[in-house]
């Protein structure tokens, strides 16, 4: 996991850094619409959202095992969680189309990552992850671009 100003981001052994980079200069991320764009087909694809966060317990951790996110945040401020997977309980089984699965926690030890606008963070996989929480100090939507970065 890493959290820093996009403007870093090639600071760190990130794959397709410089392609995810580009994307954000020759876009306008504030008014791109919600969906999905193919940078490099599967290998890097971006989603594009914006949401009103909800409280933590309304959202469920997820991990991923074919693709790292990097989630930037343009706008907004949002809480994101990370856990250890041995305090984690299996919601679903894995999707392997969504490469996803999604766990709520035994108890309460994770770790709160403060994000805001500006900043990304950086999931591997299998590095659970809760985003889109509602950090307490602001109220809002958020507008996020999550980079999907292929590594397995």
């Amino acid at each position: 996991m890493i959290i820093d100003s996009i403007d870093h981001l090639e600071r760190y052994a990130v794959p397709n850094s410089g392609e995810i980079l580009k994307f954000i200069a020759e876009h306008d991320c504030a008014n791109l619409p919600d969906g999905e764009i193919e940078i490099q087909g599967r290998q890097l694809f971006v989603r594009i959202m914006t949401y009103t966060p909800k409280p933590p317990l309304e959202n469920r951790f997820e991990i991923h095992r074919i693709y790292a996110d990097v989630q930037y945040v343009v706008s907004g401020t949002e809480l994101m969680q990370t856990a250890h997977m041995n305090d984690l309980i299996p919601l679903t089984d894995y999707d392997q189309k969504g490469d996803y699965c999604f766990y709520k926690s035994s108890d309460d030890t994770m770790t709160d990552l403060i994000v805001k606008e500006g900043e990304f963070a950086v999931f591997y996989p299998p590095e659970p992850h809760r985003p889109s929480c509602l950090y307490d100090k602001y109220k809002g939507q958020v507008k996020k671009l999550v980079f999907k970065v292929k590594i397995n």
